[in-house]
């Protein structure tokens, strides 16, 4: 069992004075409710605790009885954001990228948070009293597709009719079992990068309790798969979240650009759920550390809490 932070902890009690405990089961409701990242999910927080001993506590924001907003903890951090999955040692055990953090809060309320988080979402800047914007630090949000690609639209159509006149096709990454997307994750990975994924160990046990959530298509030509990403999506009353750890690619297919045209067709798809459905997407690239992450994403400042409390 893995050890951290406990609610005995003077900070914790300090940064839950403006909270009172609530059930997993009714976090499960507001979080369906309201709207959450993926990593905020309570069968993602659940995972952490059956696979890595990391128990989440949960607490609510009350205005007048009601309960407006809610959030899971690990000790003195906000569960799943990056900084908790550094200090509580996950980074190495498994990959969920640098996920987005969008807190189940009820619309038209905004809560004090004093737990410590470096990953929340511009969009809710004006529901997380106590955070900061530096605009700085920054996520790649992915953009509205196809109607924000004016230059590459006709270039993507091209590219995808192209391939499929190659004999190529695609296929929901949810119709391969677990030990077949590894297989094909970590070869693709490997053409791309020259260099075997991170995590790579960890992932079987990850996507055998995580399958349902993953998203996207797996390109293939012919009797091969020729580009390949790990998105993890999760959906509520409200919203689409979607964050992309990473992928893998075969950049021999003469005159297409494999990977390319799956960011394309996962964003478009993405896109498409959304509009139809009239959710809110957050499709998250991660850190805005790349420049080819520009063509498909806005940059949205990332805000931190906490961190000023012992």
């Amino acid at each position: 069992m893995r050890h951290g932070p406990s609610l005995g902890d003077l900070g914790v009690r300090i940064r839950s004075l403006n909270t009172a405990p609530i059930t997993r089961d009714e976090y499960a409701g507001y979080y369906w409710s309201w709207g959450g990242s993926f990593i905020l999910h309570p069968d993602v927080l659940e995972f952490f605790e059956h696979t890595f001993g990391v128990k989440t506590n949960y607490r609510g924001y009350f205005r007048h009885g009601q309960c407006v907003g809610a959030v899971g903890i690990w000790g003195p951090y906000i569960a799943g954001d990056r900084n908790a999955l550094r200090a509580f040692k996950l980074t190495d055990q498994v990959d969920f990228g640098f996920p987005v953090l969008y807190l189940p809060i009820a619309p038209g309320h905004n809560c004090t948070v004093l737990y410590r988080a470096g990953f929340l979402l511009n969009h809710q800047r004006q529901r997380i009293a106590g955070a900061v914007f530096t605009g700085t630090k920054r996520m790649s949000i992915l953009k509205q597709i196809p109607d924000e690609l004016p230059n590459g639209k006709r270039r993507f159509l091209r590219e995808e009719r192209r391939f499929e006149r190659l004999g190529g096709t695609s296929r929901d990454i949810k119709d391969f079992r677990s030990e077949e997307i590894i297989s094909i994750y970590e070869e693709l990975f490997f053409l791309r990068w020259k260099r075997k994924p991170h995590a790579i160990g960890a992932l079987k046990r990850t996507l055998d309790r995580l399958h349902p959530y993953l998203f996207g298509r797996v390109l293939w030509l012919k009797d091969r798969p020729v580009a390949i990403q790990i998105n993890y999506r999760s959906e509520t009353s409200r919203t689409i979240c979607i964050d992309y750890i990473n992928g893998g690619m075969d950049k021999s297919v003469n005159g297409v650009s494999a990977g390319s045209l799956l960011s394309y067709i996962n964003g478009r798809d993405a896109c498409a759920q959304a509009r139809n459905s009239g959710k809110q997407l957050i499709y998250s690239y991660g850190t805005s550390n790349a420049d080819y992450k520009d063509l498909w994403c806005h940059r949205i400042a990332r805000g931190f809490t906490g961190f000023w409390i012992p």
